[in-house]
């Protein structure tokens, strides 16, 4: 069992896991954003010869949600709030988006699979029908070089109290099955293989076999109100009725 909630940073416990495993990790008390300080320093020297720099903090001050939204922070520390910087030879295909959310669909259902996790486009992760994670892209450019950014927000100890409809793992996990800390680096190890089969996967359209997967974490959110039936190779959501595409969610 991890030690008392209370003094868990999991930024900083996955800051060591990155250290440990030789992945670039900058952690960070405060910050405004991870995404910010990853766009910043996308391009600089140090980090050309780095495949993968992880950006973690205990709180930020100007977290970035979808659109204008921002990601709330709970007590410092409680969430993993993280940018993951991928450097990438070109722009990534379309389904780049729905393929990492699934990537986070399969590590947490790989290591909690008792919890009812569902997905909600484009890349909420929920259980149930509270919302407890969310990813946030974005490729940044220059030159010839390529970053995909991967913002992550994932609720651990604790979700905001301003939010009824968030909760977070700690709350899920029974009293018989507790977050222990080998699970949390579990996650990781998971999380980081699938993020990186994701990524080498992502200048094609999702083969038959990862639509198929999206789809039924898709449909299996309780407030979805109709039925997805297909994800088309411009990554357009099909229902018996309309066409939605991915990127406009």
């Amino acid at each position: 069992m991890m030690s008392s909630a209370e003094s868990i940073l999991i930024g900083e416990v996955t800051h060591h896991w990155a250290e440990h495993q030789k992945i670039s990790s900058q952690y960070f008390q405060t910050i405004d954003s991870t995404n910010l300080k990853a766009k910043a320093d996308a391009f600089i020297e140090n980090s050309f010869n780095e495949h993968l720099i992880i950006y973690l903090t205990d709180q930020q001050t100007a977290g970035k949600g979808r659109g204008k939204n921002t990601w709330l922070s709970s007590r410092p520390g409680s969430q993993l709030l993280s940018t993951w910087s991928f450097m990438i030879t070109s722009a990534p295909h379309q389904t780049i988006a729905p393929m990492m959310g699934l990537a986070l669909y399969r590590a947490v259902t790989a290591t909690w699979p008792f919890l009812n996790w569902n997905l909600k486009a484009p890349n909420d992760l929920y259980i149930n029908e509270k919302k407890i994670a969310g990813i946030l892209l974005e490729t940044v450019s220059q030159g010839d070089e390529h970053r995909l950014l991967l913002g992550l927000g994932f609720n651990i100890i604790s979700a905001p109290e301003s939010l009824q409809s968030a909760t977070s793992l700690s709350y899920e996990l029974s009293e018989e099955t507790p977050l222990l800390a080998q699970d949390w680096i579990s996650f990781l190890e998971r999380l980081l293989f699938e993020f990186s089969f994701s990524l080498q996967m992502s200048f094609e359209p999702m083969n038959t076999t990862s639509t198929k997967a999206l789809l039924s974490a898709l449909n299996k959110h309780p407030l979805l109100k109709e039925k997805y039936i297909d994800l088309d190779p411009n990554a357009n959501l099909k229902t018996k009725t309309q066409k939605i595409s991915w990127l406009e969610l």
